[in-house]
Parts: C-alpha cells; structure tokens; sequence
C-alpha cells in the first residue's frame, strides 16, 4: 500500500485523541454531527428536498461548520435567497441526486447558489453520505499536512473546483484506507474528519511558502465572499457590490456606527487582472465619500507592488487612504478568527 500519511505520526497522535473523545467538548461535538445528519436526512432527502423554504436555509446556514465565523447568520440568508428558492432547489437537488459526475455537482452548487462554497458544499455531501464524500476544509487540509500529507498533493486554495474536488475524494479513499488498515474505526469520511479536526488543533502550522508572484492565482468572487465574511466575523455590518456613484462600484464595504462620530466605513477593492489605472480611478471616487476612512486592495503580491509604485505618484491624502490586503492573508485571517469562535464557544462565551 502506497503511503499517503506517515502512520507513525499517527500513531503518536491517537493516545491524545482517544483522551480528546472523552472530553464534553467532543461530546458537544459528536452531537453536533449527529444533529446535521438527521436534519439533511430529514429535510434534503429527494422526497423533500423540492419543499425546501426558507426556514429550512436558515436551519442550514446555523448547522453548517462552514458559516460558523459568521455573525449575521440573517445576512446569509438574505444573500442565499437573492439566488431564487427554486434555483437553490435545482441546485441541491442535482448535487445529491443528479446523474452527473461529483465535479460538475459540485460546480453547478458554487455556481447557482450564492455564499455556498467548497467548504459548505462538501460537509453537506460528507453528512447525506459518510461513506463517498470527504470534508474540504482549511482543518482537514491542515490535518492532512500534520499527519504527514505532502502539501503539494493538496490544492492550494480553500474555493476548490468540482474537479479539485473529485481529486480530493479519490486522495482520501487512499489515505482513508492506509488508516482503517491499523485503526478500523476510521471506516467513514465524518469519522475520519474528526481525527483531522483534532490533528489540526495539535499541528502549529509552519509559515507559508510563498510561491512566486506571479503563480498566485485565485477567484474574484471567492475572494469578494471571504473579505465579507471577515467582516462580518468582526462586527461590521456588510455589503457586497456596492454602487458608490454614477459607473462606480466596489467589491466590498464594511461599516461601524460609533457613538458621537457616526458611521466609519472602510471598502475593500479585488483586483485579479485588467487595468490599474482604471482600478485606482475607482478608488479615488470612492475615497470621496467622507464616511469612508481607507479603501483597500486585495491581489497578489505581485500585483500590490505595482499599485503601491503607481499610487506612490499621487497625492498624500489619498496614498495614505489606502491600504494593501494580500489574498493569502485573508485566508489566515479567517483560519485565526474561526480559532478565536470556537475557543469562545467552549467556554460558553458565544453561541453557535
């Protein structure tokens, strides 16, 4: 059998997990997982999965671990439906019902039902089916990486593709193997999904390799979701394409209202290609708005050079009014304010 993981990393690892499943905190979670199953079986079996409502998305968006960094879990909705019930009815039912293979299932989701991304689509799919589907999360990949996984097997972004996807659940039938072949009870992907819940909390994760500027890729809308979703783990209240004036729009807002001072904003630009000229002209308009404090660009390193050499020719004002986001420290980010939640959450200080 080919080694996928390295077992005695495992090995070493399974006296503190076995310790870890006696705990009230794994307790709560075991529930948890229970609880999803038999809501997805209930209310997405193919009988029911047509009456889907709107009280059924809201159940969903508050069971799903995916949308657990999220604060305004109203927002969600309210975004998911602006999709259309039966569009998100279509979508769901070709996904676990359809005829197509698992990569255009998986596409058809992140492309009709807005805010359902890799994450949530893949713990949907794991819990209707423990047996076929693994979890895609920044946990199972950083479980992965601690039990010995080479990195470069993984794909490198948490908004994976169908296809991704379908590589992904071809690698783990092969790691889920190599691990029942010493521990059985590892026999499903939810079970599996635990060990690397748990593997990822004891791995402190090494700093990244910064792959060369100009290999770094990623999705425009993706990217627009995650900086919404910051926000609003944050506190502030968010907008996505906001039309800021007349052929002027920004790929993301967040707002705070603070006593005496009014509204504080600070909007927040992804740029992937085009011009950066038009991008800065953009920005500038933007900048007019007096609530509006910083206006900042989200790209690749590569990318935020450029702007900075560019801006660095305009006014002070405005050079200093923006700010430089790198899309791999978005992802860290909101990999550090999930940690943040659920230390929260074990401690009672903040609901689910």
């Amino acid at each position: 059998m080919v080694n996928y993981i390295n077992m005695d990393s495992l090995r070493s690892l399974m006296p503190g997990f076995r310790k870890y499943l006696t705990t009230p905190e794994a307790a709560r979670e075991q529930e948890e997982r229970k609880a999803k199953d038999e809501f997805l079986a209930t209310h997405f079996s193919e009988e029911r999965i047509g009456e889907l409502d709107e009280g059924v998305l809201r159940e969903l968006i508050h069971r799903l671990w995916a949308f657990n960094a999220w604060t305004n879990k109203d927002y969600l909705l309210e975004e998911m439906l602006r999709s259309g019930l039966p569009t998100i009815r279509e979508a769901f039912k070709q996904l676990f019902y359809g005829q197509e293979d698992i990569a255009k299932r998986f596409d058809y989701v992140k492309n009709h039902v807005r805010l359902m991304g890799a994450a949530g689509i893949s713990e949907m799919l794991s819990h209707l089916d423990h047996k076929k589907y693994p979890i895609w999360n920044t946990r199972s990949r950083r479980g992965l990486i601690a039990l010995g996984l080479e990195e470069k097997q993984l794909p490198r972004s948490s908004q994976i593709s169908g296809a991704q996807y379908a590589s992904f659940c071809e690698l783990m039938r092969n790691v889920r193997a190599q691990v029942t072949a010493a521990f059985p009870e590892f026999d499903d992907f939810v079970q599996l999904d635990r060990l690397l819940y748990f593997a990822s909390l004891q791995h402190k994760a090494p700093a990244p390799s910064q792959a060369p500027a100009e290999e770094v890729q990623f999705d425009h809308d993706a990217v627009v979701d995650r900086i919404v979703e910051l926000g609003d783990g944050l506190g502030f209240e968010v907008q996505k394409e906001v039309p800021i004036a007349a052929g002027c729009r920004i790929d993301a807002i967040w707002r705070s209202r603070v006593a005496n001072l009014g509204t504080i904003a600070y909007a927040f630009e992804v740029h992937k290609r085009g011009s950066r000229d038009s991008a800065i002209l953009n920005l500038q308009k933007v900048r007019r708005d007096p609530t509006i404090q910083k206006v900042v660009i989200i790209s690749s390193e590569k990318e935020l050079e450029a702007f900075r050499r560019e801006i660095a020719a305009l006014d002070e004002a405005f050079r200093h009014s923006v700010g430089y986001f790198e899309v791999g420290d978005l992802q860290r980010a909101l990999d550090h304010l999930q940690e943040l939640k659920a230390i929260l959450r074990t401690l009672g200080l903040l609901s689910a």
